[in-house]
């Protein structure tokens, strides 16, 4: 294998686990809900209590999607339900 051809499939897989590995936000305080993000899109597992019960649901985000906070992203929530 030469050298360029080394440094191409290196740049590559780089570039792929910049792009594509999420990477845990944390837990908020809602019920448990759990974001993970990479830098393409963002893990949400829902887990929400609400007065007419909890809501749990995982949802992948992609982008744009993955840049909105986690407010913006339970109003797209709830317009989809």
């Amino acid at each position: 294998m030469s050298r360029k051809t080394f440094i191409i499939i290196l740049v590559v897989v780089i570039l792929a686990l910049y792009l594509f590995v999420p990477i845990p936000e944390g837990v908020y305080d809602d019920g448990g809900t759990k974001v993970y993000s990479a830098r393409v899109y963002k893990i949400v597992v829902w887990n929400k209590r609400l007065l007419n019960g909890d809501y749990e649901k995982t949802v992948v985000y992609w982008f744009p999607y993955n840049w909105c906070t986690i407010d913006e992203l339970w109003l797209i929530e709830q317009r989809r339900s």
